[in-house]
This record gives structure tokens, C-alpha cells and sequence, in this order.
């Protein structure tokens, strides 16, 4: 499931549900709106958790195809192979000795995470 991008008024959430559900994305609205007032914001919270877990509709994935996601790929596999090699060697050794392999590999993993929450 996807937020929608075409259908959407606030966030995408209720567009994506009518998209997969046998209901309009406006009968998901209204029920959000008359279920947020009755439970005091419960259902409020609820849409807002369900636009942070639910990914994005992407129109222009679709058209390309997927290379560029290919292209990471290769990138980040050509690098893991790079580091993993300079370990071997002992090029990513600290001025104290230890490996710098691991707290490379999880910079890098932060700086991933980092970027897909602030990418929109």
C-alpha cells in the first residue's frame, strides 16, 4: 500500500486506502474526521502515524523504470566492496590501530536513515 499522490487532500493516507478498499477515499475522510472528533483525536493520531509508516506513491518510478534504484545498487555494493578490501589491507586502520571498517559501515547506515526520513 501507498500513500496516494494524485488523491490526496492532507497527506495521501485516505487516497491509498480508497485505492485498495472497496470504498471511496472520501468515505475514509469522513469516517477520519467524525472518528477524531468522537475519540477526542485518537483517530487523529492515528492518520498522522499512518503518514509517517506508509511510503509515498511514486509517479516517477514508474516511468523509469527502476534504474536508478539499480544504480545504488552498484554503487553501494562497488563501496562495500572498496571498504571491505581496505580492511584487508590495513588502509582503514585509526592512528590507534583498531579498524575503521564497522564505524564506517555504521555512519554510513545513519546517514541513510537520516536522509530517507527527511527525503519527502
Amino acid at each position: 500500500m501507498y500513500r496516494s499522490f494524485t488523491d490526496r487532500i492532507f497527506g495521501g493516507v485516505c487516497g491509498g486506502l480508497g485505492a485498495i478498499l472497496p470504498f471511496s477515499a472520501w468515505t475514509f475522510r469522513v469516517a477520519f474526521v467524525v472518528l477524531s472528533l468522537i475519540t477526542l483525536g485518537v483517530f487523529g493520531a492515528l492518520y498522522v502515524l499512518l503518514w509517517w509508516i506508509i511510503p509515498q506513491e511514486s509517479l516517477t518510478a514508474r516511468r523509469r523504470g527502476g534504474s536508478g534504484r539499480l544504480l545504488l545498487v552498484i554503487i553501494l555494493t562497488v563501496a562495500a566492496v572498496l571498504l571491505w578490501l581496505g580492511a584487508l589491507t590495513g588502509t582503514l586502520v585509526s592512528a590507534s590501530g583498531q579498524s575503521l571498517l564497522w564505524p564506517i559501515i555504521v555512519a554510513a547506515m545513519c546517514v541513510t536513515f537520516f536522509l530517507k526520513q527527511v527525503r519527502p
